[in-house]
């Protein structure tokens, strides 16, 4: 069906300016596109389908902005959106059933367990660094002071040995 058979089949006797008012189109913006040799915008041709109850992706499809093999593809996603997990699973009962000769699940089904990726190689003195910190942190969570003066890391009793 082209594009002009699928709009008189559609709108019947109703004129230009009632399509516009049902679709919610521009009235000067649908006779510009009627005229123009029924070039409706891709939207306009859509919410006039939806107006009128129809298809929009067969509309779509005469219009020529969708090819007739792109058709089904939307009707499949839409038809398995909607199937019930029952459905789901005796459709592919059913398929897994027409070649009892050649079949799919001829083993169990055994899942991998999930292994951890081997770390990273590190580098050593970079981890010495890190350990280093990691300690200073861990002091100053604990409340281990630091020496906040030259002579508060010496013992009294001594005059240049470092504690």
């Amino acid at each position: 069906m082209n594009k002009y058979e699928w709009l008189e089949s559609t709108i019947n006797e109703d004129t230009i300016a009632e399509v516009a008012q049902k679709s919610g189109i521009i009235k000067t913006t649908a006779w510009r596109q009627y005229n123009n040799d029924l070039g409706f915008s891709a939207e306009n041709v859509i919410l006039i389908a939806r107006a009128y109850h129809k298809d929009p992706v067969e509309a779509l499809v005469a219009f020529d902005y969708l090819r007739d093999d792109e058709r089904g593809v939307a009707a499949v996603r839409s038809a398995l959106h909607a199937a019930t997990d029952k459905q789901l699973i005796d459709e592919l009962a059913s398929r897994l059933d027409r070649q009892p000769d050649k079949p799919i699940w001829n083993e169990p089904v055994v899942i991998e367990e999930h292994k951890p990726a081997p770390a990273p190689a590190v580098d050593p003195v970079a981890r010495r660094e890190q350990e280093k910190l990691d300690q200073t942190r861990r002091f100053l969570r604990e409340g281990v002071g630091f020496a906040a003066n030259m002579d508060e890391h010496k013992y009294e009793h001594e005059d240049d040995q470092t504690a």
